[in-house]
C-alpha cells in the first residue's frame, strides 16, 4: 500500500475509529509520524483553499474583533498555513511537558502546578504589552522558560515522542472530515450551523487527542485531556508572543485567530 493510501486510511481511523487509529500509531511509532505528516499537509492545503474561497466576512466576527480586509489571495492563505507546522510543534512539545507533569501524583496539586506554569507566558505577554519588559528581555525570558522545560522533555524516550507527534498531527483528520459540512454552511450562509460545526470540531479534536495522548503516555484520559487543553492554550500564547516579538505580521495574526 502506498504512503498516501496508508495516510488516508489513518486519517479515516482517527476521524471515525480513533481507537484503531491510535492503535496503529502505537504499533508503528517510526512510520506513523510520516503518515501523520501527510495528513497535516492535506489539512494545510485544504484549509488554504477553503479560507480563500470563503467570504471573509462570514460568519460575522465577534464583537471587538476586527475582521480581515478583503480580498486575500490564495498565496496569503498559504503563507498563513506555513505557520501550522510551528503550531503543531508547539502543541506536541507543550502536551509532552504537561502530560509529564500531570501523569502521576495527586491531580489537584499537579493540575494547579500545570495551570500556574501555563500562566507564566501570560504574565510575560502582559508585561511586554504594557512596556514593562523590552523585546530583547521578553525573548530572553522565553528562552529561560523553555530551558526550564528541558528536563521534562528529556525524560521522554524517542518512541513516546514519535507516538505523541503522530497522534497530535493525525488529529487534524476530523477537520478534513467536516470540511464538506463547513462548505455547506458557507454556501447556505448559515451562521448557526457554522458555529455548531466549530464547536463540534473543537470537542471532536480534543477528544481524539486526549484519548490518544492517554494511550501513548499510559495515563487516565481526564489527565491527558488537561495536558492537551493546556497544549492548545500554549499555541495561542506562542502566536501572540511571535507577534509581540515582531516575527508575525498583524494580518497573519488575525488570520490565525480566525481559522
Amino acid at each position: 500500500m502506498s504512503m498516501p493510501s496508508e495516510a488516508l486510511r489513518l486519517a479515516w481511523d482517527f476521524a471515525f475509529r480513533p481507537r484503531r487509529g491510535v492503535g496503529r500509531v502505537l504499533d508503528a511509532p517510526r512510520k506513523a509520524p510520516r503518515l501523520a505528516g501527510l495528513i497535516l499537509l492535506a489539512y494545510m492545503a485544504a484549509s488554504a483553499v477553503f479560507y480563500r474561497l470563503k467570504p471573509e466576512g462570514f460568519p460575522m466576527p465577534m464583537e471587538g474583533f476586527v475582521p480581515l480586509e478583503t480580498p486575500h489571495s490564495l498565496f496569503f492563505w498559504l503563507k498563513v498555513q506555513l505557520w501550522t507546522p510551528a503550531l503543531a510543534a508547539v502543541l506536541v512539545a507543550a502536551t509532552a511537558w504537561f502530560s509529564g507533569l500531570l501523569k502521576d501524583g495527586k491531580l489537584p496539586l499537579r493540575l494547579a502546578a500545570a495551570v500556574l506554569s501555563a500562566a507564566a507566558p501570560v504574565i510575560l505577554l502582559v508585561l511586554h504589552a504594557n512596556g514593562k519588559v523590552g523585546t530583547p528581555l521578553f525573548a530572553g525570558l522565553w528562552v529561560v522558560l523553555l530551558a526550564a522545560m528541558v528536563p521534562g522533555w528529556r525524560a521522554l524516550d524517542a518512541r513516546t515522542w514519535s507516538a505523541l507527534g503522530a497522534i497530535l498531527l493525525a488529529a487534524n483528520a476530523p477537520a478534513l472530515a467536516l470540511l464538506p459540512a463547513f462548505s455547506a454552511a458557507v454556501l447556505l450562509r448559515s451562521e448557526p450551523l457554522y458555529h455548531v460545526l466549530e464547536m463540534t470540531l473543537l470537542f471532536w479534536t480534543l477528544g481524539v487527542c486526549a484519548f490518544g495522548v492517554g494511550r501513548a503516555r499510559e495515563m487516565p484520559t481526564a489527565r491527558a485531556f488537561a495536558a492537551v487543553f493546556l497544549g492548545f492554550i500554549a499555541q495561542i500564547f506562542f502566536v501572540f508572543s511571535m507577534h509581540n516579538a515582531g516575527l508575525l505580521p498583524k494580518d497573519v495574526l488575525k488570520a490565525l485567530m480566525a481559522v
